[in-house]
């Protein structure tokens, strides 16, 4: 009987702290991405950015679940925001126009939220 009660008191444990589900991200969350994109040291300010939600890689099928046009705030300075945004992994991409070079520049990186704030994320873009 004792072993049987120590068998069942080691399942319980176990299935405690087993596998924990990988928060799931997309919209409904509190956090709000503030971003802005950067060519070297010159910021970009005609982006396109487009957002993937729950994960952390290139769409395979360039398919994005949001995308957003940056916009100037009263000092010049280009960004967009994407707001209600939940805990989880994303894949942030801006495409825009560095008129520097005359060329279109582009640029990806993953990103997790781990709390939901406020945050600021500089995408670097480079030429297309």
């Amino acid at each position: 009987m004792k072993t049987f009660l120590i068998a069942i008191a080691c399942l319980l444990l176990l299935s405690n702290t087993g596998c924990k589900k990988k928060p799931s991200g997309g919209l409904g969350g509190q956090a709000n991405l503030k971003i802005n994109a950067f060519h070297h040291t010159a910021p970009i300010d005609s982006c396109m950015v487009y957002i993937k939600f729950n994960t952390s890689e290139v769409p395979s099928d360039d398919q994005y679940d949001l995308n957003q046009a940056f916009t100037k705030d009263t000092d010049g300075n280009s960004y967009t925001i994407i707001s209600g945004l939940k805990k989880g992994d994303y894949y942030l991409f801006a495409r825009g126009w560095d008129p520097s070079i005359s060329q279109t520049v582009k640029g990806g990186i993953p990103y997790t939220i781990s709390t939901e704030e406020d945050i600021s994320i500089t995408v670097p873009v480079t030429e297309d």
